[in-house]
């Protein structure tokens, strides 16, 4: 009698305490040694997210352009830049940033700039962007946003573009445009160098849809005051590296939303100088606040041209600052290496001048420290040609270390 008591009693409290382990909404009980639907589902779905495809990327500058379209012959032209590009490939680059517009002039046909020969005929960038696509490589259109040409070039550049329209006029060029040390550049504090970059970029996409914008470091091209002091002095600011910080921040968010405005899945990308303090003492970026708003940029490739023993600014020291810097989750960083110093002096890097000359293997040893900070996701080198001639063990030991970044 007693034991069909007990057994009463415990089958009470079970079922007491089964109830009381179902949801209010009516779902049933889970233990803590189970995982609900919700839970399942989204392991499943984080299963299902790719993590982007590491970039190994090469910059094309306009010098290795203009040697790529010499001849007069456009199935000549076509067929060298395909080649050019395939070399590229066959070292492991995936992503290149073609040099559309160095110093004011593009190299396609644009109402915004005078136009360089060839490209006044031949359409580079549509063989760009259909080689690329041939090839499997992503395609960046690369443009210098504020650097223009010297004054004796600007003189004889043809009229027809809206850049020459401001330069041949004497009030628009001293509104728009900026002079220093006999070249000029795109005023940063005006109002229409935005809306012109803006334009420009626009066109840019409209008519070659590339996978990216991508513009690099030439912004203020000197800090002493003289350079500005009329804009300052109007702007009623009091705080003049402040206030050309903010129109350089100001300008990148122009950029950024009049690329995404004209394509939403395309990749904006800017290209700082590895040096912090430089950034933004010298050349007014703010580059720590860009990373963090996400409003400014999808990727960002600090040129980190140094060698290990650098005197100053030694590579694996800034490479942990980069990494360490906050950043939006929809930022994303990569590291820009300079290829052309490989067997040269670096005159700047004090005691370790000799280091490019003396230590081989040295892009691959710096591909491989990237690699292993989970935060970067991307090696660029400078420049494509210096890359192509590198020796050939140089030029395999990196080859080996892309290959293995892209499979990280």
């Amino acid at each position: 009698m007693r034991k069909r008591i007990f057994l009463l009693i415990a089958q009470i409290f079970l079922l007491i305490l089964m109830t009381g382990c179902y949801h209010d909404s009516g779902a049933p009980p889970v233990s803590r040694f189970e995982q609900s639907y919700d839970q399942l589902h989204l392991i499943e779905r984080e299963k299902n997210v790719q993590k982007p495809e590491p970039v190994t990327a090469a910059w094309i500058p306009y010098f290795t352009v203009s040697e790529l379209v010499k001849s007069s012959d456009p199935a000549q032209i076509a067929s060298d830049i395909e080649a050019y590009l395939q070399s590229l490939a066959d070292m492991g680059i995936n992503t290149v940033f073609v040099h559309v517009c160095a110093f004011g002039e593009s190299s396609y046909p644009s109402a915004y700039y005078p136009v360089l020969p060839p490209a006044d005929r031949i359409d580079i960038m549509e063989i760009f962007r259909s080689c690329c696509d041939a090839l499997g490589l992503s395609f960046h259109a690369w443009i210098n946003p504020l650097r223009l040409q010297t004054k004796e070039y600007m003189d004889a550049q043809p009229e027809g573009s809206l850049l020459q329209s401001w330069y041949r006029d004497p009030q628009q060029r001293k509104e728009k445009l900026s002079e220093w040390d006999g070249r000029y550049y795109l005023n940063p504090a005006a109002e229409s160098t935005g809306a012109f970059l803006s334009d420009v970029i626009t066109e840019l996409i409209t008519k070659y849809h590339p996978d990216g914008i991508h513009i690099d470091d030439y912004f203020y091209p000197t800090a002493e005051a003289a350079f500005d002091a009329e804009e300052f002095r109007q702007s009623g600011a009091d705080d003049l590296p402040e206030w050309r910080r903010s129109n350089i921040t100001k300008l990148v968010r122009q950029l950024y939303a009049a690329a995404h405005a004209a394509d939403s899945e395309i990749i904006f990308s800017i290209s700082p100088q590895g040096n912090l303090n430089e950034n933004q003492n010298k050349q007014f970026a703010d580059v720590p606040a860009w990373i963090q708003e996400a409003q400014t940029c999808d990727w960002i490739i600090p040129q980190l041209y140094f060698g290990y023993d650098h005197e100053k600014l030694p590579f694996d020291q800034l490479l942990r600052e980069w990494a360490d810097l906050p950043r939006n989750q929809n930022v994303r960083l990569m590291i820009g290496l300079a290829a052309y110093k490989v067997g040269k002096e670096d005159s700047f890097a004090g005691s370790g001048s000799d280091e490019w000359q003396k230590s081989e293997g040295l892009l691959a040893r710096q591909t491989a420290d990237a690699g292993s900070y989970p935060e970067i996701s991307g090696i660029a080198l400078y420049h494509a040609d210096a890359l192509r001639s590198l020796p050939v063990s140089e030029q395999q030991a990196l080859q080996n270390m892309l290959s293995a970044f892209r499979k990280t």
